[in-house]
């Protein structure tokens, strides 16, 4: 009998450490260390960090649907680059904040066409992208490596 529990605790202990390793994983994933992620996946321009007002003046969105967010723009606005980055709360409507986001990447691509056309390609291949409660729009001069960039950081 006390060999059938120890064999019973040596089953169940990998089960208890690989449950403790994901929530620890879980925990550390967040819409700063996604953004750094996505900031060492390519060369952006300086970008600076956009305030409250700027979240909700681009994205007509309320800060309190959001749990955290990074919103970073290029400083000089010579070009289109960004990292966008949200955590959605429970209680908001993540289709909604979604489709603004999509809403600000095709107001951005128009604005381009006609003050940068050579910075277009980036607003072309940039996608809106969802991982739980993440929300993600990335502008980069390497969408393909911000891409692989943030989807590592979400896995």
């Amino acid at each position: 009998m006390k060999r059938l529990i120890a064999l019973l605790m040596l089953m169940i202990l990998p089960l208890a450490v690989c449950s403790f390793a994901a929530a620890a994983d879980e925990e550390e994933m967040t819409c700063k260390s996604l953004a750094e992620a996505v900031l060492a996946s390519a060369e952006f321009r300086e970008l600076t960090d956009m305030t409250e007002r700027y979240l909700e003046k681009y994205l007509i969105l309320s800060a309190e649907d959001l749990q955290e967010w990074v919103f970073k723009r290029d400083a000089s606005r010579a070009t289109p680059e960004m990292i966008l980055i949200m955590k959605v709360r429970e209680s908001a409507d993540p289709a909604l904040i979604k489709q603004t986001a999509q809403e600000l990447r095709d107001e951005q691509l128009l604005l381009y066409r006609d003050y940068q056309p050579a910075e277009v390609f980036k607003l072309e291949n940039a996608q809106v992208l969802e991982n739980g409660p993440f929300i993600a729009l990335v502008v980069s001069p390497d969408p393909q490596a911000s891409i692989a960039a943030l989807g590592e950081g979400w896995k």
